[in-house]
């Protein structure tokens, strides 16, 4: 069965019967492997935001720091 010059074999693979369409695969397989290197950037970025942020919070006279550590679901 053909369906836009892409047939599929017994085992499920894809048969192509033209140029454009690997084309078009080989841009898929960039976009896809682009979009996951940025959401591993992301990713990255958010650990790096969390382990360095800490907050300060004054009780009175005292001062207490808040940091990554204190959280002992995070570690």
């Amino acid at each position: 069965m053909s369906y836009l010059g892409l047939g599929v074999s017994p085992g499920t693979v894809p048969v192509y019967h033209g140029t454009k369409l690997r084309v078009l695969d080989r841009k898929v397989r960039i976009a896809e492997m682009v979009l996951r290197g940025v959401s591993l950037g992301v990713g990255v970025l958010a650990i790096v935001l969390v382990v360095t942020d800490s907050q300060v919070k004054e009780f009175f006279s005292f001062q207490k720091k808040a940091k990554f550590t204190d959280l002992k679901a995070l570690v």
